[in-house]
Formats: C-alpha cells, structure tokens, sequence
C-alpha cells in the first residue's frame, strides 16, 4: 500500500488547488514555470516527479492563497519513511505501519526506474509515446473491412499495418527512455534520406526517422507528421 498523503502533493490535491483557480494544465504550467508534460502525468496518477517538483506545484498554489488543509508538511513524511527520493523514484517497500489509520492509501507497486534522456527529451518521447497510444487505440476501434476477392481490404490492411507500426516504434521510444538504442544509434544520414540504409538496424531507422526527429525536439518533423495521409496499403503504412 502507498499513502499519496505522505507526499507533499497528491494528484487530487493538484487537480482541485487548479480548478479553483480555473487554471488549464497548460496554463498552471505557464504560470508556474512548471513542465507541462510533469503536471500532465502527475494529475493523472501514473507518474511520480521529484520531491522538487512536488513542492513547488505546491508552492505556485499556496503563494495564490490556497489551503492545502488535507496534507502534512510537505515531504516530511515522506522523507522520514524513505519513500521519496530526489531523483523522483518511490520505494518499492514502504512501512505500511507507519501509514496513518484515517489515510486512504492507493495500492500500487512502484519500482527504481533510471530515465536516461534529459527533461526536454523525456518529455518529447513521452508525449509521442502517449500519441502514438492514442492513434492506435483510434486504429483498434475501426470495424474490419473486407475485400472483394481478398479476405481484408486494402485499407483494413493498412489501417491495421499502421497500428502495428506505431506500437513498434512506441518500443524503440520505451527503450530510448532508459538509453538503450534499438539497432544502435540512427545516423544523421539514414534519417535524412542522405544514405540507403545496409542492414535491416538502418532500415528501421528510417521508416522511424521523423520519430527519432521528434524526440530530439525537431519541429520540422513533429509538422510532418501531423500532415501525413493515412497510407492506403500496407507496404505503405509499413515503410512510408
């Protein structure tokens, strides 16, 4: 069991400290000098910040004028039972006796995980990554079609190809997040079409290039991708 009070700010806490105000996430982070993509994942529960970014979310509301009358002070709780640290990771094994009787804990199993990338970076693949998701969840709920002589259609293939793609490349992000390079690392000249790739390493780089262009914080590349057109094949959805 984990005690979300034990933490300077719970997501609920953020979430109602922000509806007072009528803040958007986007603007509580304009306001604050905040990262977006960290208050985003914060309020919805399934990311855990550093104790940094806890306690001046909870700040940034306080200086406003609002009253936090639900929470501790802030971390010290948290700190004395060891389940906050300052690279923002939550012990696995915390002390459930130490959890107060009138508390109302979330049950959840948090483990050491190292993020590799830098916190633009983080948030570039994170925000693809959670895209992609939602392109292929759009995908999945398109009923099948089929073809005239051909089990599927044409478009049922590429539709379904599409998603197949985006999850792999949700993969090569998932393990970019923790420094691994799937293939080793994509040379500039493959990305950009400047070199025909010789393995197959090289290839996937270059179907994904304008992914690992995104992630780089490449904005060219983020405009491509918003522009690009449903691929009407499957060899198109795959390699285009």
């Amino acid at each position: 069991m984990f005690d979300f009070n034990s933490l300077p700010l719970s997501p609920d806490h953020a979430r109602a400290a922000r509806n007072y105000f009528g803040f958007t996430q986007a603007k509580a982070a304009d306001e604050s000098g905040l990262p977006a993509h960290k208050i985003k994942r914060f309020e919805s529960g399934n990311y855990i910040p550093d104790i940094d970014f806890l306690n001046d979310y909870r700040a940034f509301f306080e200086q406003r004028g609002y009253k936090f009358d639900d929470t501790p002070a802030p971390g010290a709780k948290a700190k004395e039972k060891g389940q906050v640290f300052p690279a923002g990771v939550v012990d696995a094994d915390g002390d459930e006796s130490a959890v107060q009787p009138n508390a109302r804990p979330v049950r959840a199993s948090f483990h050491h995980m190292r993020i590799a990338l830098n916190d633009p970076e983080m948030g570039h693949v994170l925000d693809l990554i959670e895209q992609n998701e939602e392109k292929v969840q759009d995908l999945l709920r398109q009923p099948v079609q089929k073809g005239v002589l051909d089990q599927f259609s044409d478009q049922c293939e590429a539709k379904h190809g599409e998603s197949m793609k985006l999850l792999a490349e949700n993969g090569i992000l998932f393990a970019k997040l923790f420094g691994r390079e799937v293939g080793g690392s994509p040379a500039a000249d493959v990305l950009a079409g400047k070199q025909a790739p010789k393995t197959h390493a090289e290839l996937l780089h270059r179907v994904h290039a304008d992914a690992y262009m995104v992630a780089a914080g490449d904005a060219a590349a983020k405009e491509r991708r918003k522009a690009k057109k449903p691929a009407g094949t499957l060899l198109a959805a795959i390699f285009g």
